[in-house]
């Protein structure tokens, strides 16, 4: 009971603070007004739409007001099922790079590391026109368009901005476990284990990732903000239509905050079940 009293403060601490946040932020959207009386205005005005969300409203191109919902739900849905999808991907792909490079003799695992950390150097945005300059090149010599470059209102592109949105997070996610399973491996009981020929795949899978599992949750909270604020870029060089384009169009406090909250809200379920998994599989309560 104590530990779920302390993850609902915890939440509504957070929703709290992504209001104080949002207000702040309310300031800059014309101009700078670094005003007080403004700042709790934009408070006030976030917490009277968090109460009653279908009376927050944007003002559209026509200069009518419109119901955030009107475009809200599509946008959101849309930018989630991206993120939640290109942060599993990430997950995937660093746990199979770290497993094949422990299997790889001494001087092809440096090799791997050494190509890791020069994708790692890349900018994202380098990394995104060189994929849809190959997919683009491609389409060119064979006619075949294999994915969208780009999605519009009508025809939403999902693999290709998944892909690209997953392989600076993976880069990290492999750096990550590879370090902890090093460690990892270097422990008595994983020596004790390889002297007596277990196979490499049943410990790594089924020791060395449960062990260190703890710490990857520790150190993924970066890897969650290096994909939020990486979905700015992506939605634009994509033509995506997703939440981060929408609150950049409509930059008013209540939006903001309401937003902010509906993309925290999923993050905290899935930190809760993990961490609920990692303590019932290890004994090893994670604060996060």
């Amino acid at each position: 009971m104590k530990h779920i009293l302390e993850s609902i403060l915890r939440f509504f601490c957070v929703v709290f603070g992504l209001i104080l946040l949002s207000a702040f932020v309310g300031l800059f959207t014309k101009g700078i007004q670094l005003n007080i009386g403004m700042y709790l205005d934009n408070i006030i005005q976030i917490i009277q739409g968090l109460t009653s969300p279908q009376n927050i409203v944007f003002i559209g191109p026509t200069g009518f007001e419109y119901s955030i919902f009107i475009d809200f739900w599509d946008n959101y849905f849309y930018s989630m099922i991206l993120f939640l999808t290109a942060l599993l991907i990430s997950i995937v792909i660093g746990i199979f790079i770290t497993y094949l490079t422990i299997l790889l003799p001494q001087k092809s695992n440096q090799f791997i590391v050494k190509i890791v950390s020069l994708l790692e150097s890349l900018p994202d945005l380098l990394i995104i026109i060189i994929i849809q300059l190959a997919v683009l090149f491609y389409y060119k010599r064979t006619g075949t368009l294999l994915f969208s470059t780009a999605g519009t209102s009508q025809n939403k592109t999902y693999f290709l901005p998944m892909i690209s949105l997953s392989l600076i997070p993976a880069v990290m996610v492999f750096k990550v476990i590879l370090y902890l399973a090093n460690e990892e491996l270097e422990k008595t009981y994983i020596l004790l284990a390889k002297s007596k020929g277990f196979n490499s795949s049943k410990l790594f899978f089924s020791h060395v990732l449960r062990n260190i599992a703890p710490n990857i949750i520790i150190h993924s909270k970066s890897i969650i903000l290096i994909l939020l604020s990486s979905m700015v870029v992506f939605e634009k060089l994509f033509n995506i239509n997703g939440i981060f384009s929408f609150i950049i169009a409509y930059p008013n406090p209540d939006i903001i905050a309401f937003t902010l909250i509906m993309i925290y809200i999923p993050i905290y379920i899935l930190y809760t079940l993990v961490t609920k998994i990692i303590y019932k599989q290890t004994g090893q309560r994670l604060e996060w």
